[in-house]
């Protein structure tokens, strides 16, 4: 795994952790959707909804715990990605740091750390030669 793959592991985590999030909300809206089967006239009209409604909250809550899971993932690759750039000290340490874990575009890493777009990845790319012996 070169350096990079590594410190992109949690940025690729916590998107995933995002994504799994949306789908739990879709389904939680889903769920909320289902109508009674008493709305019409006030009489129950059969079971069938029940099955339904039981279908749904074993799949909600499949989808929390995919959820809870990929959150707990993304905190561990953090602390992971965190450690190493920890290490780095000046502002090589802070593009890292701005880059993996604050997840910032190059043009936000340049401006957090007053330079240049081109001077900031001219920078970056030292670190990472410098970092692939740490990583290995």
């Amino acid at each position: 795994m070169t350096v990079k793959e590594f410190l992109k592991q949690y940025g690729e985590a916590e998107r995933q952790a995002e994504r799994l999030k949306k789908e739990y909300q879709e389904e939680v809206e889903r769920i909320g959707s289902i109508k009674s089967p008493t709305d019409n006239d006030g009489m129950p009209h059969g079971t069938s909804i029940s099955k339904t409604v039981e279908l749904q909250a074993i799949r909600l809550a499949e989808k929390a715990e995919e959820y809870k899971n990929a959150q707990i993932y993304a905190m561990k690759k953090r602390q992971e990605v965190f450690d190493v750039i920890w290490n780095v000290p000046g502002v090589e340490g802070q593009i890292l740091y701005e880059r993996y874990i604050n997840l910032k575009n190059w043009d936000d890493v340049a401006e957090s750390v007053h330079y240049s777009l081109q001077h900031v990845h001219r920078l970056h790319g030292a670190v990472l030669l410098e970092l692939q012996n740490v990583i290995e």
